[in-house]
């Protein structure tokens, strides 16, 4: 049991330095650059290099570490926090006074989805049409309608968990690794904010922020496309396993709709 506390606590130690203390301490950097250089002296950090020697005699080593520390885990923490804002932005339906926002947006993009499908001759699913302002949030939401549309109805939200519980593990790693794939996107964005909010008394801080915040917008965007495909593929080559647990063996032609209703009716207990 020893070498295996000793190997845990290894990767958890290498990945608490990765996620919080490197970026955290970089960010701790340009925040003392932003602080004693401002706009005018931008890139003088040879002025910052000297502020730090001349202080580190005066500073027992010991409250610098803990100081250095502390900082990079609460701009840490403070950018796990922005990303989940950012899931919320990206992902969900925009609410309240966001809504009128959202609106003009999806106007738009249906405006770009009725011409395309108009050049390519089809006629669109309604269904399909975008109801999201979000790209991103436009796929999770096509990931609830296709599956509906294929299955007869039947709803992914209160199957999936279900379906989750009988998946084999090596049909999960996928999945698994695509979902952490757009966690640590949405994180990035929370680093990118940060950084641009840095840049009102620091300009190149906002410079690095944009950048960093496309970059995590197209990683997202790649994360959410790969995991709703992963999702929905693995409803395609599960459902059935689900079925059959439940006692309800699929017909070869798929679900009927009145069994759709039945496995939403008994997934959502009656709702």
């Amino acid at each position: 049991m020893n070498p295996f506390l000793q190997t845990l606590g290894g990767k958890l130690a290498e990945r608490w330095v990765t996620t919080l203390v490197l970026p955290g301490a970089l960010f701790v950097a340009a925040v003392l650059c932003a602080v004693r250089l401002g706009h005018r002296h931008a890139w003088d950090v040879v002025r910052v290099g000297n502020d730090v020697v001349a202080a580190f005699p005066r500073l027992p080593v010991a409250v610098a570490a803990v100081g250095l520390l502390l900082g990079a885990a609460a701009a840490a923490f403070a950018a796990q926090a922005l990303g989940g804002l950012a899931r919320v932005v990206w992902v969900r339906p925009w609410r309240g006074p966001a809504a009128w926002l959202a609106r003009p947006v999806v106007a738009v993009r249906g405006w770009w989805f009725d011409r395309a499908a108009a050049r390519a001759g089809v006629d669109p699913v309604p269904a399909y049409r975008p109801r999201r302002a979000t790209w991103i949030g436009e796929r999770f939401r096509l990931l609830d309608a296709r599956v509906a549309a294929q299955y007869q109805g039947l709803r992914l939200g209160p199957l999936w968990p279900r379906l989750w519980l009988l998946v084999p593990e090596p049909a999960r790693l996928p999945v698994q690794a695509a979902e952490t794939r757009f966690h640590s996107a949405t994180t990035l964005a929370g680093w990118g904010v940060l950084y641009a909010a840095l840049g009102w008394r620091w300009y190149p801080a906002a410079v690095v922020g944009v950048g960093v915040a496309l970059v995590a917008w197209r990683r997202a965007r790649a994360a959410a496309a790969a995991l709703t495909e992963l999702i929905e593929a693995t409803v395609d080559t599960h459902l059935d396993v689900l079925a059959t647990a439940l006692g309800h063996p699929l017909p070869p032609t798929g679900p009927t709709r009145d069994l759709a209703a039945r496995f939403n009716d008994r997934f959502g207990k009656g709702e």
